[in-house]
């Protein structure tokens, strides 16, 4: 069978988006061929039998009218070289090319895992003859066209590494906005050290709200000062393992519904996590699923899990890598999509 996805990026070494290049290097081994129509090109290294072309941003800006084009122009022109066609989380690409892609027999099947039931969404998932889905509150959930998916976590790329770890750190990974809630970590962190504990708060992540950066900058410059956090930036997918298995606790603050990757990687890694989103209620014991947007909360599960025995500790570590590497692993996902995508045909 032969395939042809649409994505954003493919970089491997984009701090967000650069798990991807897993995925293409693991359906490689499963299709025929792929084709691969992405919006911005980095750093790749790809089987063969995978193409990759791009829509220019990387060049820089342009209007999304010239993107369009380029788009159509490519699915048109690759049109003998694909029968079944992934959408991974932009559906304005299936608004694009939906109704070519069914005039044509391709089979067209959409990855999406926001929450928000917008427009885009809706007008897409009418184009689409599947729809992919991992988080229970996802948009997608409850559609007759829906399937639950493992997460897709490489396992053996995210292991508990050699390194030292010291318990009493703490570490959060992802964008830098408010949607994250890292303000609710710094809070935490705040109440904990005030009340005499030694803990340290490392952040990860590119900074895409610049205004919200600076207010996190200023309203915890104490902690800051005191070498209590530490802004790492962004970081390479291959680098987070370490940073992973340094740390005690992981934090994962999204509101509810969230499924995210930066949840379970960490988990894979042994390094148990406090997360506020009820998705995964089932999946980690209930007391490390606290409270949305409280630091008191966070900062009362932050105390019980310094509090576990070594033991206790480990168990929980290796409980959590349990769960990813049976339900969620990359393998688990590759072999299921390739299922349901093959049903497609």
């Amino acid at each position: 069978m032969k395939l042809l996805v649409v994505t954003q990026t493919v970089d491997r070494n984009d701090p967000i988006l650069g798990f991807f290049h897993h995925w293409l290097e693991e359906l490689a081994k499963r299709f025929e061929s792929i084709e691969v129509i992405c919006l911005a090109e980095g750093e790749h290294q790809l089987p063969d039998n995978v193409r990759v072309y791009s829509l220019g941003k990387e060049h820089g800006r342009q209007n999304r009218l010239v993107y369009a084009y380029r788009f159509k122009k490519l699915i048109w022109k690759l049109r003998g070289n694909y029968n079944t066609v992934l959408v991974h989380m932009n559906p304005e690409y299936l608004i694009l090319g939906g109704l070519f892609w069914r005039l044509f027999g391709k089979y067209a099947t959409l990855w999406y895992n926001h929450a928000q039931r917008d427009m885009r969404f809706k007008c897409a998932a009418l184009l689409a003859r599947k729809v992919f889905y991992t988080s229970p509150y996802a948009a997608p959930a409850g559609r007759r066209d829906a399937v639950r998916m493992p997460v897709g976590i490489d396992t053996e790329l995210f292991v508990l590494r050699p390194v030292s770890k010291i318990r009493s750190s703490l570490y959060i990974q992802g964008r830098i906005m408010p949607s994250k809630r890292i303000h609710v970590a710094l809070g935490a962190l705040r109440l904990l050290r005030e009340g005499g504990s030694a803990v340290t708060l490392t952040i990860v992540g590119p900074e895409i709200d610049a205004a919200y950066g600076a207010k996190l900058r200023k309203e915890f410059n104490d902690l800051i000062e005191a070498g209590a956090v530490t802004f790492l930036g962004p970081r390479r997918n291959e680098e987070t393992p370490n940073l992973y298995s340094a740390h005690g606790i992981a934090l994962n603050l999204a509101p509810a519904g969230c499924f995210d990757k930066s949840a379970f990687e960490p988990m894979a890694c042994e390094t148990p996590v406090i997360l506020s989103s009820k998705a995964f209620e089932g999946l980690v014991p209930r007391e490390w699923i606290v409270q949305e947007d409280d630091a008191q909360s966070l900062a009362a599960a932050i105390k019980n899990m310094l509090e576990l025995s070594g033991e206790q500790y480990v168990a929980l570590g290796r409980a959590e890598r349990d769960i990813v590497v049976h339900d969620h692993s990359l393998h688990a996902l590759m072999d299921r999509l390739v299922i349901e995508l093959h049903h497609a045909v």
